[in-house]
């Protein structure tokens, strides 16, 4: 099964590191947000069909969270860094102007 992530606000040139029950999914260099549009990166990752753990690590910025999701009723995640804490909401649908 698929999840679509997408990395929006407060990233500024950071390594960003994603982990689905351990494992790395994602790993991205540089991640700086476009503020005129929230956007910094996205990605569809392959996870479980059922709950499992999504681990976002940026060690520039000494950040990381753990967030348990179940992709069938979360298949969108959005993620941010607000005051140097990784927050995460899960929109209907992603998208940019």
């Amino acid at each position: 099964m698929l999840i679509n992530v997408a990395l929006q606000d407060g990233f500024e040139g950071d390594d960003v590191l994603i982990r689905v029950d351990g494992n790395e999914a994602y790993r991205g260099e540089d991640v700086t947000t476009r503020t005129q549009i929230s956007h910094a990166a996205d990605a569809q990752l392959e996870v479980p069909d059922g709950p499992f753990m999504l681990e976002v690590d940026v060690p520039t910025q000494e950040a990381r969270e753990t967030f348990q999701l179940d992709p069938r009723s979360q298949p969108n995640v959005a993620i941010s860094l607000r005051d140097g804490q990784l927050v995460a909401a899960y929109p209907e649908h992603l998208g940019y102007a």
